[in-house]
């Protein structure tokens, strides 16, 4: 679990900003959207963000994906660039972020601190028995120089595994980036290396519906969770199943797909197959049941198929999910529908969300330290990020009319809606 991230001179962010998951003393659905990760701590299992339109909403999100993006992938070669997006007027100057997060109840801290051809610096400190300890550390020396690396005393890895690191790590890698490409003995960077693998998603993971289709089959109880999940959200859908049907393509298009010289040999034969796979929802009435493909079901369906898939891995493991405007093509009550299933099921999940839906706001299980606001700053044009729970509302003010009405800010200021002549 996420318990805290910052970021400075990321995009919109300018000047660093803080986004905590560690809950207050509100008391509001404590033991639903909160975890207890170590006596007296709990963490927030859900953070909602809202703001006007550019604000930044977007962007935190993408601070968060780009963080664990730089630690997690390894480079091509050493001359390929850091995804590097700073502050328009501060592009001078490194991107700086750092996260504190938990992994089977350890506590690991990383800060981060890059261009677009170096990592300046990078450390992480982890608590394997409770305090805080050096994990590693890295700093940048020079161009084609080896990075200054020291490694923590705990961690129990041999002399000869932390030389293949430090030989292998170039200026664009981060040192857990380094240990995906080199086959060493070091169970410690293992540890962490698998669970972003496996339990750390992007912003709205965009997997396509036939290759979760596929997935999902091979799965009895996720098929089942899904099917029954769909009854309950009134989608009469009691099967799925993946076919192969025509492929029809136009003549023009077919004959463009054969004379363009930049499609590759094998996607061009991919494209022009007789056939393609496609799934087949059997919906059930009184008056019988029916097939439909998914090209024929609403884009809600789809979509929330989607976000089913993503429910199952909450409910039944930790993961951390990202999603922007998860608002968008299905119904109001389907989303609350979706977020209690999540709230009241899962354990030390985490789910970040954008929304413009204000109703949110005046759902009873809402906990203020959960709303985030990002506006944007008059001074310096920066996005700013701070909590509902800042503001020290009385509890019986409520938190959908204090935002309606602007006292929270992170709204558009809109002018006359008559034209000027």
């Amino acid at each position: 679990m996420i318990q805290e991230f910052k970021v400075k001179n990321f995009m919109s962010f300018k000047e660093e900003q803080v986004l905590s998951f560690e809950a207050t003393s509100d008391t509001t659905s404590l033991e639903y959207l909160t975890f207890e990760v170590k006596p007296n701590l709990r963490l927030l299992k859900m953070a909602i963000v809202y703001g006007a339109n550019a604000s930044g909403k977007s962007n935190l999100l993408l601070a968060i994906q780009n963080m664990w993006s730089i630690l997690f992938y390894p480079k091509n070669s050493k001359e390929e660039n850091i995804k590097f997006s700073p502050f328009a007027l501060t592009s001078d100057i490194p991107t700086e972020s750092g996260i504190t997060f938990y992994l089977d109840s350890v506590k690991y801290q990383y800060t981060l601190s890059y261009n677009e051809e170096n990592i300046l610096h990078e450390k992480m400190d982890y608590a394997p028995n409770g305090v805080m300890s050096l994990f590693y550390q890295r700093d940048f020396v020079g161009e084609d120089k080896v990075p200054a690396i020291k490694f923590g005393d705990l961690l129990g890895i041999s002399a000869k595994s932390k030389k293949t690191l430090i030989d292998n790590t170039l200026n664009n890698h981060t040192l857990l980036s380094t240990y995906l490409k080199i086959s060493v003995d070091a169970e410690p960077f293992k540890k962490v290396h698998n669970w972003i693998k496996d339990y750390v998603h992007e912003v709205n993971l965009n997997n396509s519906l036939i290759d979760i289709t596929k997935k999902v089959l091979t799965d009895k109880k996720k098929t089942e969770f899904i099917l029954e999940s769909l009854c309950k959200a009134d989608f009469n859908i009691t099967r799925f199943e993946l076919t192969e049907i025509k492929n029809e393509i136009p003549k023009n298009f077919k004959k463009q797909i054969e004379n363009d010289p930049q499609l590759p040999k094998s996607f061009k034969e991919q494209l022009l197959k007789d056939t393609k796979e496609e799934i087949l929802f059997q919906h059930h009435t009184k008056d019988g049941d029916f097939k439909l493909t998914s090209g024929s079901e609403s884009t809600g369906t789809c979509f929330y198929i989607k976000l089913l898939d993503q429910l199952y891995e909450m409910v039944n493991q930790n993961h951390i999910f990202l999603y922007d405007e998860i608002e968008k093509n299905i119904h109001y009550d389907l989303l609350i529908h979706y977020l209690s299933h999540f709230m009241m099921n899962s354990q030390a999940s985490q789910l970040i969300f954008t929304t413009h839906d204000q109703l949110l706001l005046d759902e009873d299980f809402i906990r203020r330290d959960m709303i985030w606001f990002t506006d944007k700053s008059k001074e310096t044009g920066g996005s700013e990020l701070y909590s509902a729970s800042d503001f020290g509302l009385h509890k019986n003010i409520s938190l959908y009319k204090a935002y309606k009405v602007g006292k929270l800010g992170a709204k558009p200021e809109l002018g006359s809606i008559f034209l000027e002549n």
